[in-house]
């Protein structure tokens, strides 16, 4: 018996090294049987990267699970009423329906959708909805500068960063472009988080005291670089997020409603074309 299987696995694995061996040449060779039901070589979709033994390994293991889950499906239809069986048969027809249409669904708006948004729109939809959009993490506006130790006025730049004059920012920028390593003018929203990570590591042991305290400033150093932050805005979590924080997800919700609509005009569409071609005919109405 296991000879006669060595010699049949054998003869498979010949087939497979034969390079006039096609799909046609392989479709009526049985791996297995089970309750009235065979399993072809060619159902098995072998990597082509495996090797002559590796390939017959995976055969062997293929035909193995297969007939496990064979020998258990023929349990269960055994042992389940005809009832049941039918209402599964029923929800396996309406799940194949329902992939049918979501698969089409998916190959018309790959074709149809504009994935082309304006800002304009992007804007008009956030203020018009602002409301829904809430910060899961604290999001602030800083202005952070990164310069070497060795710049002379360095209570030049401290002076700089804590002012609310416009002129001194355009100051402080001036110097920033020309010296510093990094700068940022504290124009865009970022999140708390990742903002804090630009400065030396346990310089701001406690996030959430820091952005409530009133001073919100804070000075560090490592051996090559001075660093100077500064928030001068805060949200809160729970609070609205900015835009910028929000574009995308605002971006994904105008998609979402092109996608709807689209779906939508094709369904009125196919019906009003049933319709016309007398393609169904409604016993009800």
């Amino acid at each position: 018996m296991i000879m006669n299987k060595l010699i049949y696995i054998s003869t498979i694995y010949l087939l497979l090294t034969l390079t006039s061996c096609t799909q046609q040449n392989t479709q009526g060779i049985v791996l297995a049987e089970s309750s009235g039901k065979a399993l072809y070589l060619n159902d098995v979709d072998i990597p082509e990267q495996l090797s002559g033994n590796d390939s017959i390994l995976y055969i062997q293991n293929y035909v193995d699970n297969w007939i496990h889950r064979q020998v258990v499906l023929e349990k269960a239809e055994e042992n389940i009423d005809k009832q049941s069986l039918h209402a599964m048969d029923k929800m396996v027809d309406d799940y194949r329906r329902s992939l049918m249409v979501y698969k089409y669904y998916q190959m018309y708006i790959t074709q149809k959708l504009d994935t082309f948004i304006l800002d304009s729109e992007i804007t008009n939809h956030y203020n018009r909805y602002g409301n829904n959009f809430i910060l899961n993490n604290n999001a602030i506006r800083a202005i952070f500068v990164q310069v070497p130790k060795s710049l002379p006025d360095g209570d030049k730049l401290r002076q700089l960063i804590r002012s609310d004059r416009e002129k001194d920012m355009i100051e402080l920028e001036e110097i920033c472009y020309k010296s510093a390593r990094t700068f940022n003018a504290g124009n865009n929203w970022e999140y708390a988080d990742e903002s804090i990570k630009q400065l030396p590591e346990g310089t701001i042991t406690n996030t959430e005291k820091f952005l409530q305290s009133s001073k919100k400033y804070v000075e560090a150093q490592d051996s090559i670089y001075n660093y100077l932050y500064r928030i001068i805005e805060v949200r809160f979590i729970g609070e609205q997020s900015p835009l910028e924080l929000s574009r995308n997800k605002v971006k994904e919700i105008i998609l979402n409603h092109r996608k709807n609509k689209l779906i939508k005009e094709l369904d009125n569409q196919i019906y009003i074309d049933a319709v016309n071609k007398n393609k169904f005919t409604n016993y009800v109405k």
